[in-house]
């Protein structure tokens, strides 16, 4: 549907197909019963077969969806028929990192596809392609849920002023402090942004790991996300970003991130982070209402440790993230949150771009990030590299 705010703004909503409409048959959980806390089956996507299906590029309809696991030697011995045309389909399947794909080759007016296999027999809707939206355009992206709008709004206004962001696309995740119509208008309140799309994005995230290592097996969401915005709206951009809303990119040369990656001759680029922390007696208090990402200076200083015995890294360091050029990812790579799958030339990290991860914009829904720190010379200071950047934007426009 269309946003009344601005022409230039939609609400995508996708049209999923569900294990429940025609089988009782359930995706099982990967992760031992052992190793399941309380909350597990609540929080596990058992139900949904794929989020959406829709015309890719290549020729190909695209139905996109968490991992098949134990349904795919069923899905392998289906048959796809293409509505109106009844034509039979070739079809791949695909099973990624904590994501599943099915690649259809369809004739031109398919709008629908009847998949039959030992599961059972349902019609699966086909949308159109959305990469005509952001073709040539600098695109911000994100997976949000219940971010202040504020927020979201200076994360856009600082890649539009740093690096030239002119296009956004969110996927809502369920928000239940605002609908995506206010979601919507809110970006339409940015100046300078030629594009925007908001996601409904209504599927569950997730259980996530046990702690850093372990079972990272059952968070099929933000997995689901990252592929199916580049399948079905990103695969003609320029360049894309790939951040949270808690996260700004700094550029110590002045040069735009985007314009640096589109140089790039394997299209990506991968930086790494550091947390920008609440000290008492210099940042607002912890939790205060109306609390924005310019309030906040001060960073951990670099804690160097040795890394298998040879590399000195940043012990605080947050995970890597990326900006990259769509066409140059080969197709059977994945776009992950920390990386791309499959394409050796994204594990190179760059030393010319890091990010600063606010560690106070956020509602503390994945742990509680309220802790403070008193501020210590040796192991903090004032970032003066991200207060430049500050003063660099119009967080108003």
């Amino acid at each position: 549907m269309s946003c009344p705010s601005a022409a230039r703004v939609e609400i995508m909503r996708l049209r999923p197909t569900h294990l429940t409409d025609f089988t009782a048959a359930r995706r099982l959980p990967p992760r031992p019963a052992v190793a399941r806390d309380a909350d597990y089956d609540a929080r596990f996507d058992a139900e949904t077969l794929v989020y959406d299906a829709f015309i890719g590029t290549r020729g190909r309809i695209v139905l996109a969806g968490p991992p098949f696991l134990n349904l795919k030697d069923d899905l392998a011995r289906a048959t796809i028929t293409a509505l109106p045309s009844g034509a039979d389909c070739r079809f791949e399947i695909r099973e990624l990192d904590r994501h599943g794909q099915i690649h259809v080759e369809a004739p031109d007016g398919t709008r629908s596809l009847r998949l039959t296999c030992p599961l059972g027999t349902v019609e699966v809707v086909v949308q159109p392609s959305e990469v005509d939206i952001f073709a040539g355009r600098r695109v911000l992206f994100t997976q949000s849920r219940n971010n202040d709008l504020a927020w979201i709004q200076d994360w856009v206004r600082f890649s539009r002023d740093i690096h030239g962001a002119d296009a956004v696309l969110v996927y809502d995740n369920g928000s239940t402090r605002y609908t995506p119509e206010e979601l919507a208008g809110a970006l339409a309140a940015v100046s300078g942004i030629a594009a925007v799309r908001v996601v409904d994005w209504p599927y569950k995230f997730g259980p996530q790991g046990i702690d850093a290592r372990r079972y990272w097996d059952s968070d099929f969401g933000q997995h689901g996300v990252w592929e199916h915005a580049r399948r079905r709206f990103l695969e003609a951009a320029a360049s894309v970003q790939g951040s949270d809303v808690d996260e700004f990119i700094l550029t110590p040369s002045g040069r735009s991130i985007f314009e640096a990656v589109e140089a790039e001759p394997f299209g990506v680029l991968r930086y790494e982070g550091r947390w920008v922390i609440g000290n008492d007696g210099r940042d607002p208090p912890p939790g205060k209402a109306g609390r924005r990402h310019r309030d906040y200076t001060v960073t951990r200083r670099e804690r160097p440790v040795k890394r298998f015995g040879l590399l000195t890294v940043d012990g605080d360091r947050c995970p890597p993230k990326w900006t990259l050029v769509p066409s140059r990812i080969p197709d059977r790579a994945q776009w992950k949150i920390h990386s791309i799958g499959g394409h050796i030339p994204s594990r190179w990290m760059t030393k010319d771009f890091s990010y600063r991860h606010f560690r106070e914009i956020s509602d503390s829904w994945k742990y509680e990030r309220m802790g403070r720190e008193a501020f210590d010379p040796a192991r903090h200071e004032v970032d003066a590299l991200l207060a430049e950047h500050i003063a660099a934007v119009r967080w108003d426009a």
